[in-house]
């Protein structure tokens, strides 16, 4: 089994979205969280990056830095689609490297024996879970996250990707339960401020807020 630390930031995240009894905390947005730890774990690896000014693409725009594989298919399939989007904002490249993320995530999980699959019966409805094969794994990686968030410690790159996307998915207090929410988003929104990624994922959430709105108002507009 892999190790925990060298598992892909979608694998981390996706653990850490995770109830006890397997039930995605966010089930709405999992999908482009996920995408989000993508593109983090692209950028982390040194493929991907933000451009600055008099590079090959416009400055504020997604560059590919190199299209070396990196030896994870998933991954590497993310550097293709990041590729075909190149030069386009941050917030664009979101919503096609979620398309098949979760279930491509889930699915490594459960075959490396991290996560179970099992399926109950809620209210007449067939409800699928992912509950932890070991709790130790996913309780060691809610610690990691905690240490920082908590104490402040200097995050590697790779603890302040996970953070800043909790963050911006409005899921932080889900995975590290607290009696004081503004107080722990206060402690945790400095890593969000200089990440492009997560300033990125949450342009991209927002967009499909304002989509569903826009939706919810749609046939009152039409009926007028």
């Amino acid at each position: 089994m892999m190790n925990d630390q060298h598992r892909p930031l979608c694998e981390q995240l996706m653990v850490l979205l995770l109830t006890d009894d397997g039930k995605p905390v966010a089930a709405t947005t999992t999908g482009y969280l996920l995408a989000g730890a993508l593109l983090g774990d692209l950028v982390v690896r040194g493929r991907v990056d933000l451009a600055g000014p008099g590079e090959a693409v416009p400055a504020g725009g997604v560059l590919v830095r190199s299209l070396m594989p990196t030896g994870d298919d998933l991954l590497d399939d993310a550097l293709e689609r990041v590729r075909r989007r190149e030069g386009g904002r941050p917030s664009s490249v979101i919503r096609p490297l979620s398309k098949g993320t979760r279930s491509a995530v889930l699915e490594r999980l459960t075959a490396a024996g991290v996560v179970g699959a099992s399926t109950r019966r809620v209210l007449g409805f067939s409800v699928r879970l992912w509950p932890p094969v070991s709790p130790r794994s996913a309780a060691r990686a809610r610690r990691a996250v905690q240490t920082v968030v908590e104490s402040r410690a200097r995050p590697d790159p790779e603890a302040a990707m996970l953070i800043s996307l909790l963050v911006v998915g409005g899921v932080l207090h889900k995975v590290l339960p607290t009696t004081d929410r503004k107080a722990q988003l206060r402690r945790a929104q400095h890593l969000v401020q200089d990440n492009w990624v997560a300033s990125a994922t949450r342009k991209a959430l927002q967009d499909i807020a304002a989509g569903a709105a826009g939706l919810a108002v749609l046939p009152g507009l039409l009926g007028s």
